[in-house]
């Protein structure tokens, strides 16, 4: 009986072993480009990884990307949907390739949801914990994050005017507020006629 049971236990810790290791080699390393974004909108270094197997932009809970908080605190990494991260890489490889559309040739809402997924857990990466509050500044947040990956000014402008206009309609109520408007308490550029 005795025997049996460090074979067993001998078995439990080679499994246990082998999870761990196979959790380690499935974690992706963090993504350079996007985490230097979101360093700068959070103003201190993150990291941004990409999870899931599949190009879609939302995981099975409707999420586009997620990042805890402990004791009331950020964590230092923000975890975005493969599909999101595909999708902004993408977008800047065809900005890359030459002047194009003023918004995306191609799949637009794709893309403004995206790059609003980046600056919206930018945003938690910097300590703000309201949907609503999140959401407002990640709006007014476009145009930077498009200009990041290599949007003109003009692309960069459009994409927000396109976001604001499109974006709030989609998302659940507690993600919105009044105050997300040219003046409200929300308004990161009071003053600036291209703010919400």
């Amino acid at each position: 009986m005795r025997s049996l049971a460090l074979v067993l236990l001998a078995l439990l810790t080679v499994l246990t072993v082998l999870l761990h290791r196979g959790a380690s080699a499935a974690a992706k390393p963090g993504d350079l480009r996007l985490s230097g974004i979101a360093s700068e909108l959070a103003r201190r270094h993150v990291t941004i990884r990409c999870e899931g197997l599949s190009g879609a932009l939302t995981g099975a809970g409707g999420e586009s990307g997620r990042t805890e908080f402990v004791d009331g605190k950020p964590v230092s990494v923000s975890y975005l949907q493969e599909g999101v991260c595909q999708t902004l890489h993408s977008y800047a490889r065809s900005l890359r390739a030459g002047p194009a559309c003023l918004l995306p040739c191609e799949r637009p809402l794709e893309i403004e949801w995206s790059l609003n997924t980046l600056a919206h857990e930018s945003y938690h990466l910097a300590g703000v914990r309201n949907e609503a509050a999140t959401e407002c500044y990640a709006l007014q947040a476009i145009d930077f994050v498009a200009r990041r990956l290599g949007a003109s000014p003009d692309q960069g402008r459009a994409l927000a005017a396109f976001s604001f206009d499109q974006l709030p309609r989609r998302m659940p109520p507690e993600y919105s507020s009044p105050e997300c408007r040219d003046g409200g308490r929300l308004d990161l550029h009071p003053g600036d006629p291209s703010g919400p």
